[in-house]
């Protein structure tokens, strides 16, 4: 019965109502229809605006080339504005005597090397051994970003271990002395120009001036000659603090970098522009046949021979502000040109033609920055080396080893 009354309440709604729910339920669709674009628009603009790239930099600059060795002038340039402070203390030995590429014994030289004021007479007085000690000073200063300018002052100390010799011949040794010398170094200043630079090379000119500060006229006190006595005498040209002369110091640098990877090479000059104050030339030395006393100069005095040294070197920066390097260096220079009449007597270092030759010296060294410790603005260099040749004008004392290290403040 229930079915039958459910059956006729079906039958009496009217029929325009069925209509109007599928007209209702094809409204909802359309709108969800129309909603689902507008929420998939607003998720894509979200992912576009996460997509945009960021807004553009100021371009950074380049990072520093890496360090050349400590020994080379006139590679590394500070940034313009900024002050580089250094203190370098160096450090050499020199003991032993070769003549050209030959090492010679003291009995040798006392037998057979006549004195150069006296032919008749051998050398009596020979440098077993020779320390030196420098601690210079310098600043350097960035003008421009391609040009700077380096001071250079300082101290040197060498002290000398002599051996004298009895008589004016044998070779019966008689004592020794071991006199020493002290004063400032000589002044520098020069400029330093780059004239080419790209991502890989860079090549550098310097020019600069040694100005005489050092003393050329220092004493030993108490230095035993061949007679038995002790007397004071003018120091040898070798023990000399300074040269007492103008010298003129060109230089040019390559350097390049790839990479860790870096090398370059390098001249530097120092040629006396003139004689110093004491002494004598050569020519009036044989005007007079080398007699004394040999009264007022009037012809000047004496200055060092030219020197020329190069430098090749290779280097591998291990990570930023560690660097390590390999350096090769070639030095030639002249005998002493003049005379001092104060240097005399039958010593190897007294005769101004001893002096000079050729020398090649291989080096190994480190640049360490100060950031590894908290100090961002230091900088510690090292460098140690010796001699593998050595060519000398002589009986002369030859080099042993050299070592230093520069402590570098940025300001």
């Amino acid at each position: 019965m229930k079915r039958a009354q459910s059956q006729r309440s079906m039958r009496r709604q009217p029929p325009w109502r069925g209509a109007r729910l599928i007209v209702v339920a094809a409204a909802l669709v359309a709108t969800d229809a129309n909603a689902a674009p507008r929420k998939n628009a607003s998720s894509e603009a979200t992912a576009i605006q996460l997509q945009a790239p960021p807004p553009s930099l100021a371009p950074v600059a380049p990072p520093p080339p890496p360090p050349a060795p400590m020994g080379v002038f006139g590679a590394d340039m500070p940034a313009a504005g900024k002050l580089v402070f250094s203190i370098t203390p160096v450090f050499a030995n020199l003991s032993g005597i070769k003549m050209g590429t030959r090492t010679v014994s003291n009995e040798y030289i006392v037998t057979t090397v006549p004195f150069f004021l006296n032919p008749k007479q051998t050398l009596r007085i020979i440098p077993q051994n020779i320390a030196v000690a420098t601690q210079i000073v310098g600043l350097s200063y960035g003008v421009t970003k391609d040009f700077a300018v380096v001071l250079t002052a300082g101290m040197i100390e060498k002290n000398l271990n002599a051996l004298t010799w009895k008589g004016t011949a044998g070779i019966l040794p008689l004592g020794r002395s071991l006199p020493g010398t002290t004063s400032l170094a000589d002044v520098t200043l020069s400029g330093v120009y780059r004239i080419y630079q790209d991502d890989v090379h860079r090549i550098q000119l310097s020019l600069g001036i040694s100005l005489p500060a050092g003393s050329y006229t220092a004493t030993f006190k108490d230095f035993l000659l061949p007679d038995g006595s002790r007397r004071n005498i003018r120091a040898f040209y070798g023990m000399q603090p300074g040269t007492g002369t103008f010298d003129l110091l060109p230089g040019i640098v390559y350097a390049g970098y790839l990479g860790p990877w870096s090398w370059g090479l390098g001249y530097r000059g120092r040629f006396p522009l003139a004689a110093n104050s004491l002494g004598y030339s050569w020519d009036y030395l044989l005007e007079y046949r080398l007699r004394f006393p040999l009264g007022p100069n009037p012809s000047g005095g004496y200055r060092w021979g030219d020197l020329h040294e190069f430098n090749a070197w290779g280097g591998y920066t291990w990570t930023p502000g560690l660097t390590t390097t390999f350096r090769v260096s070639g030095s030639t220079q002249g005998p002493i040109r003049g005379f001092d009449p104060e240097i005399r007597g039958p010593a190897v270092p007294a005769n101004p033609a001893f002096y000079g030759g050729q020398r090649v010296e291989l080096f190994g060294g480190a640049t360490i920055s100060g950031k590894f410790i908290g100090y961002d603005n230091v900088t510690v260099a090292v460098e140690a080396g010796l001699p593998v040749y050595q060519n000398l004008n002589g009986p002369q004392i030859m080099k042993n080893w050299q070592a230093g290290m520069s402590l570098r403040f940025k300001i």
